[in-house]
């Protein structure tokens, strides 16, 4: 009944790395676009929605019906009376993830799963970095993007990566390997020996 959070540097390889784990482990895999449907559950208006997206989040509201219960959600966003701002999204992404907690065998991809679920039982927080040289190459290769553009999206990213930190934890660097587990490398190790040292983490 492991939980595993991945933070990740943008650019290191961590959706890669959460499906490999998803697909050895045999566990749910909730990546970036995780809490998508709350708003049209919340009845948030879309122009709303855009407005918090740029401020904050990167798809911000994707939500897998399959992972938590429409109950939940309902109770959630209705607690907001169909209004999102920065404390209603906390409100919302630490219920959904403490929903994961108790369902177990999941993978979760960012939104502060390292600070939302510190000291959780079973639960393993894994940081993922790497030079900026790799990070780059990766985007180029994934997104077909040119190396100006790449850097381009990375910068944003990380912007908007420390943003909804910031929500879950009121500091600024969140790359201090004190908040994790495990801190891998992947420009050093590679993807392989880190689905490994994962692996042997939880095991």
């Amino acid at each position: 009944m492991a939980i595993i959070t991945i933070s990740r540097q943008f650019g290191a390889g961590g959706w890669l790395l959460g499906e490999r784990l998803a697909k050895r482990l045999g566990y749910r895999y909730v990546n970036e676009g995780m809490i998508q449907e709350v708003a049209k559950k919340g009845k948030i208006s879309s122009g709303r929605v855009r407005v918090f997206e740029k401020s904050g989040t990167n798809k911000l509201i994707k939500f897998l019906d399959r992972l938590v219960s429409t109950e939940s959600v309902d109770r959630f966003v209705s607690e907001r009376h169909g209004h999102l701002d920065e404390k209603g999204y906390v409100e919302i992404v630490r219920g959904i993830f403490e929903e994961l907690h108790e369902k177990g065998n999941v993978i979760i991809i960012g939104r502060g799963g390292q600070y939302i679920l510190k000291g959780y039982s079973n639960t393993h927080h894994v940081l993922l970095v790497a030079d900026m040289k790799s990070r780059i190459r990766l985007i180029m290769d994934t997104h077909k993007l040119t190396e100006d553009k790449a850097k381009a999206m990375i910068k944003r990213m990380e912007d908007q990566r420390a943003r909804v930190l910031r929500l879950f934890s009121g500091h600024e660097f969140h790359d201090n390997p004190i908040y994790y587990d495990l801190v891998i490398n992947t420009t050093q190790v590679g993807l392989q020996k880190a689905e490994e040292l994962v692996i042997n983490l939880v095991s």
